[in-house]
């Protein structure tokens, strides 16, 4: 399968850069992953399989997690981008913006919806013999060495994630990511944030291994992006909370200056 993220995000990016106001591009993108966030109990007896990926699996399972991420998105976006690194380059400061902005109701589902089914229809390309067929291939394996989902998962995973990255740089530079200007960021306290964002990190890496089907490529990555998630939602938690060195430091030499004498 193609990579979860960025890669699955790439056939959804472009709807919201095309026509803004018809979708949400937050809902697009949870949805786009939400087929795969079912990997997390493989193994287990919660195991969904592949029902995730059917068009009923769209209702009852993408459509809640997609709501359900695109809320927490909105939530914790503002504490994470003022930390991320190259802002300039992918103007991570106006993702700030995206914690006020509310859609419609009906564009939030719809865009949910067109997120998963985009992610479920790349996953039936890429499994499938039946677009090198269409193209006059009957027999991928037999003139490539390769069995076509082999090529198609490499192929979509780089090609998606160099094409995601693009359009984010694209965004950043003519100024999409936000209509109009952001509202202002809260302060920014790296020092605190790395520093628990990497310890979550290390613990996640001591656990995965631990945990049901760890060798499975599937599971293992969608764990380890949820580890990183994890670990950023935590670095931004602990950053807000903690008070600001250099802040500190300002109110300290601004008392001490008011003393007389």
């Amino acid at each position: 399968m193609p990579l979860t993220f960025p890669s699955h995000l790439a056939p959804v990016l472009p709807l919201k850069l095309w026509r803004p106001r018809w979708f949400d591009g937050v809902a697009l993108a949870t949805g786009a992953v939400a087929p795969d966030v079912g990997y997390l109990f493989t193994g287990t007896r919660f195991d969904l399989g592949m029902r995730t990926h059917t068009l009923g699996g769209l209702l009852w399972w993408c459509l809640p997690v997609a709501l359900g991420y695109a809320w927490i998105a909105r939530r914790v976006v503002a504490g994470i981008a003022v930390h991320l690194p190259a802002p300039r380059l992918f103007g991570w400061p106006r993702y700030v913006g995206l914690a006020g902005v509310r859609h419609p109701w009906q564009v939030t589902v719809c865009s949910a919806l067109i997120g998963a089914f985009s992610h479920v229809g790349w996953d039936r390309v890429s499994h499938s013999e039946r677009l090198p067929r269409l193209i006059g291939i009957a027999d991928f394996h037999g003139l490539t060495g390769l069995y076509w989902f082999q090529f198609a998962d490499v192929f979509a995973s780089g090609g998606g994630g160099l094409l995601v990255v693009a359009l984010a740089i694209r965004a950043a530079r003519d100024g999409e990511i936000f209509d109009g200007e952001p509202p202002p960021a809260p302060a920014a306290n790296p020092l605190v944030f790395w520093r628990v964002a990497l310890t979550v990190t290390g613990l996640g890496a001591l656990v995965l291994p631990g945990l049901p089907a760890a060798t499975v490529p599937g599971p293992a990555g969608v764990r380890a992006l949820h580890v990183g998630g994890l670990a950023l939602i935590a670095g931004a938690a602990a950053a807000r909370s903690a008070p600001v060195r250099g802040a500190e430091r300002a109110r300290r030499l601004e008392d001490e200056q008011r003393r007389p004498g």
